[in-house]
């Protein structure tokens, strides 16, 4: 009886191994910055024409603390729903993921956290307006605030993709944290951090006075001005 070895990552995977590597960092830098803790958030990149043609996505596991994640344990999913590579349970809010991707197809990265300042402004139901640099050239505006609902399913996730709209890059669930997208995992998980510092700010900045809200359009750029 032939028995058939099973898929490598490293070699045959429809998310190549440095995909995987760049996803498993960005987790493991979440805890170190204070974005996530335990198995809090998660992270999931677009994997162009890979499933028959169509996009799929490599997603983190569901329940996997990310100090003892490999980069085998993640789960590569088509855009409807069906699992394609991996041992593991995809992470629960795989179905909100899905409908960010299907809404938005510029965004190639999601990332999914649970920081302090984020939730802090989302238990009180707030707008996080752009009060840094960072933030408005990131996020591209202001982040609104879902009311709190389970977050696992795709009526959740399609309420979210519309709140988040087209031209912003990040969205809170209230109670529940933060979901940002970019054009890469590396400009979304900049969003994270910029949306978490900003929120920061903006509450202590409104604690003391009457904070200055940047908007995007009104930003002049220098033309050939290296982004931060």
């Amino acid at each position: 009886m032939t028995t058939v070895a099973p898929a490598n990552p490293r070699t045959d995977s429809r998310a190549s191994r440095a995909v995987r590597e760049e996803i498993l960092y960005c987790c493991r830098e979440s805890v170190r910055v204070g974005l996530n803790f335990n198995t809090q958030g998660n992270i999931s990149v677009r994997l162009p024409g890979t499933h028959d043609g169509a996009d799929a996505i490599v997603i983190t596991p569901s329940d996997v603390r990310y100090d003892a994640m490999s980069v085998d344990d993640m789960v590569v999913v088509g855009l409807d729903g069906t699992v394609l590579e991996g041992d593991l349970l995809p992470s629960t809010e795989l179905p909100v993921h899905l409908e960010h991707y299907l809404r938005r197809p510029d965004v190639q990265a999601i990332v999914h956290t649970e920081s302090t300042f984020v939730n802090v402004l989302g238990a009180l139901g707030r707008r996080i307006d752009p009060v840094l640099l960072n933030m408005v050239l990131y996020a591209k505006g202001p982040v609104e605030t879902m009311p709190f609902e389970f977050s696992t399913n795709a009526d959740f996730g399609r309420r979210s993709a519309e709140l988040m709209g087209d031209a912003v890059n990040a969205v809170v669930w209230g109670n529940h944290g933060l979901l940002a997208v970019g054009t890469s995992l590396k400009l979304a998980f900049k969003v994270a951090v910029a949306v978490e510092e900003n929120a920061e700010v903006l509450l202590r900045a409104s604690a003391a006075g009457t904070p200055n809200v940047l908007v995007y359009d009104d930003i002049d750029v220098p033309e050939g001005a290296r982004l931060p």
